[in-house]
């Protein structure tokens, strides 16, 4: 039993010679993988995570040197028509606070005499700015047909 294990054991390793499966497997292997990576953005890199580069893998922010929607973020699903009025609202509720808080009801009158503000005019003159980008946003979507 000892001598059958040990001629057993004597086997010659022979060198390895590629099949035509194993070569094919390999081209298989390859041209999948070239293909995912030539993709573009969709290949995955350590580069792309979240807060080093702008955009995300599969949402380009150019595509011929043309802004997509995908700048505009969460607003990409709003056409320029919804936008457009967005910004329009915005921008009147935002200059009806400031010229209330400045203009036509003083508010640093009623500060010096001892009242508080009317804390709705600083809420609504925050909307002044946001009505600006509601109207790039509505610029980039019209731009892209939408």
């Amino acid at each position: 039993s000892t001598a059958r294990r040990a001629a057993e054991g004597k086997e010659v390793a022979t060198k390895y010679v590629e099949s035509a499966t194993d070569q094919r497997l390999f081209e298989q292997v390859y041209t999948d993988y070239t293909a995912e990576y030539l993709k573009g953005p969709m290949y995955w890199h350590e580069d792309k995570l979240q807060g080093v580069l702008p955009q995300y893998p599969g949402e380009p922010i150019f595509i011929d040197n043309k802004l997509t929607s995908n700048v505009v973020g969460n607003l990409k699903t709003f056409s320029s028509n919804e936008l457009a009025f967005l910004a329009f609202l915005f921008f009147g509720i935002g200059l009806y606070g400031n010229l209330m808080f400045n203009v036509y009801d003083p508010q640093w009158i009623q500060v010096a005499t001892g009242n508080d503000f009317n804390v709705s005019y600083i809420v609504e003159s925050f909307f002044l700015p946001i009505s600006f980008f509601f109207h790039i946003a509505c610029y980039i979507q019209r731009k892209n047909g939408k």
